[in-house]
């Protein structure tokens, strides 16, 4: 069983609370704002997961500590939309979004959004143990020396995460900060889109979710990976707690970009070589039987090419992750990272996982949020199901909430 975290609940945009994701005032006294959380928001739940390729939405109900797939939506976006983790086009979004509702048949138009970009931060810091309203003062008292932005253009949410260590008169703050017109701007597309915004997670948070094995007795910490179509969202966890959340500014389109310019391809061209089953990375490049009948255009140059493209794609990737982990071993009283799971746009590309272990010294694997589910009652078949996991990620951690 999972302790209650910022991971079990988002940001209240209810406008409940002054000050509320929803209705801040830009320009408006800074300060924190402790929400106390959504609570349930009815029996079904909808994760909404925007990226610069394409909307990804899912709806899961509870019962009995199951839960259970009722609804799942996918539609790509026209370039422009959303750059670097951010609305750039909010007409354009606010369209696409209102299309993409009127094509399915989601319960509702409430949904939780997930946000990761260079305008989130999230920090842990520790705090004598007090009761909640001096724990606020003391939050909001200390936030501005740990915040890279002003309390003034900021909304922060936090959570207490327990005991700093066992014994100690410390506890530990997971202290989440958002630029204010950031958050506005996502919130006046989905309204433009017709849906309510319900409440906003921290992607990477999300993943601690969905990502994580409810069974995992490893005494070590856990890398996890959502390798996006432009960021990859980074966790690493001890038990089920945060220790470390960032996000990389690397993803697929990255390492479609790195096939195009190694091989000489335009772009289209070069994300189906990328995915391609016989460009195999790593250690795994020599293996492999000889073209069959149908593959008579096989060409081992472009093969060549196109690896040697993805490896140092994610050789780059793997660089930022590692110095992550350094990072985290690093902070006094964290494990050694022993276990990674990967997800997102970019495990596609066959044998990333395994280059990942190769890379990082780390044991590996693919990412299986679908084995937290009870039961698939959606619009799509197990076999879409499996197919559709790694991009799904992100949007099933924002609908799992805890009870």
């Amino acid at each position: 069983m999972r302790c209650s975290t910022l991971t079990g609940r988002a940001l209240d945009l209810t406008g409940a609370v002054p000050r509320s994701l929803s209705g801040f005032e830009p320009g408006g006294a800074g300060g924190v704002d402790r929400l106390g959380g959504l609570g349930r928001l009815g029996s079904r739940t909808i994760g909404l997961d925007i990226d610069r390729g394409a909307l990804k939405a899912v709806q899961v109900s509870r019962s009995a500590g199951e839960f259970t797939l009722r609804h799942v939506g996918y539609h790509r976006l026209p370039p422009g939309a959303v750059v670097d983790g951010e609305v750039a086009d909010a007409d354009v979004l606010g369209a696409e979004i209102r299309e993409f509702w009127s094509s399915h048949s989601f319960k509702g138009k409430s949904v939780i959004l997930g946000v990761a970009n260079g305008r989130v931060v999230v920090r842990l810091l520790d705090f004598p143990r007090m009761d909640e309203e001096d724990l606020r003062s003391a939050i909001t008292f200390e936030a501005q020396d740990h915040i890279p932005m002003s309390l003034d253009e900021a909304v922060l949410d936090y959570v207490v995460l327990g005991p700093q260590a066992e014994g100690s008169d410390l506890d530990r703050i997971l202290v989440v900060a958002a630029h204010k017109d950031m958050i506005g701007a996502y919130t006046a597309a989905l309204r433009a889109g017709g849906l309510k915004p319900a409440g906003i997670d921290v992607k990477a948070l999300a993943l601690t979710r969905s990502a994580l094995p409810d069974t995992f007795f490893d005494e070590g910490a856990t890398l996890l990976l959502d390798v996006g179509t432009e960021l990859t969202n980074l966790a690493i966890t001890q038990g089920s707690n945060p220790t470390l959340t960032r996000f990389i500014p690397s993803g697929l389109d990255r390492f479609v970009e790195a096939v195009s310019e190694a091989a000489d391809l335009p772009e289209e061209q070069a994300e189906k070589e990328a995915l391609n089953p016989r460009v195999r990375l790593g250690s795994d490049s020599e293996v492999g039987d000889p073209p069959s009948q149908a593959e008579e255009e096989f060409d081992p140059a472009l093969v060549y090419d196109v690896r040697r493209g993805l490896e140092e794609a994610v050789q780059a990737l793997a660089e930022d992750v590692h110095r992550s982990i350094e990072y985290h071993h690093s902070q006094p009283g964290t494990r050694e990272v022993s276990q990674a799971f990967v997800s997102g746009e970019g495990t596609l590309i066959p044998g990333l996982d395994a280059y990942l272990r190769e890379l990082l010294g780390v044991s590996t694997h693919r990412a299986n949020p679908v084995e937290k589910l009870g039961a698939n009652k959606s619009n799509i078949s197990d076999e879409q199901l499996a197919a559709m996991e790694p991009v799904l990620t992100v949007a099933l951690g924002l609908a799992m909430e805890d009870e």
